[in-house]
């Protein structure tokens, strides 16, 4: 086995680990960056903070999800209000998180809708299709939050029962949105 370490510009060590039999790409990456300047932040619109985890704080999220929200806020025109970003494994097994949750991947946020009528959450969710999101989520006990990721396969889903509100059935219907397998709503 060889380890190798090496010190980028940045102060962000990387960690490769090779095992023999696995060695001609395998690469192991150092723990998840924990400050803004270790990713590299470039938002406008958004402060590291309002992506860490609520767990250990750690900035896992991917630069693609801040660059994509940033440009659907500069389009969007009023401020978005981010409720979870990132969630490092052990805060959302503590929150009850899905197993396979994508704010763990680093590609989601959970949006708070309380301060857009039913237009502002169409148009923004117009943004958000837009700029690179792929898949969404709502909640039939938090009618004022929207997920949003970027899964490399599109998916909606409603946790709680009930029909997706008018307002996204629609924007997505608009967009001709569909996630792979079949139809986006029930």
């Amino acid at each position: 086995m060889s380890i190798s370490q090496s010190l980028g510009s940045s102060g962000l060590a990387l960690l490769l680990i090779c095992v023999p039999a696995a060695c001609s790409d395998a690469i192991t990456p150092a723990p998840v960056p924990t400050t803004a300047t270790q990713v590299g932040w470039q938002a406008v619109y958004f402060k590291p903070h309002e992506f860490a985890s609520k767990g250990n704080g750690a900035m896992g999220v991917q630069p693609r999800l801040v660059a994509a929200l940033d440009a659907t806020r500069a389009a969007f025109g009023r401020p978005i209000r981010i409720l979870s970003g990132y969630r490092d494994p052990a805060h959302n097994r503590r929150i009850g998180g899905a197993p396979k949750s994508r704010h763990v991947v680093g590609d989601a946020v959970d949006i708070d809708l309380s301060r857009y009528d039913n237009w502002a959450r169409y148009a923004l969710v117009w943004h958000l299709i837009d700029n690179g999101f792929t898949s969404f989520g709502t909640y039939g006990d938090r009618p004022n939050m929207l997920h949003a990721d970027m899964r490399p396969r599109a998916a909606i889903w409603r946790h709680g029962g009930g029909r997706h509100p008018d307002w996204l059935r629609r924007a997505l219907a608009e967009w001709r949105w569909e996630p792979i397998g079949g139809s986006p709503f029930r």
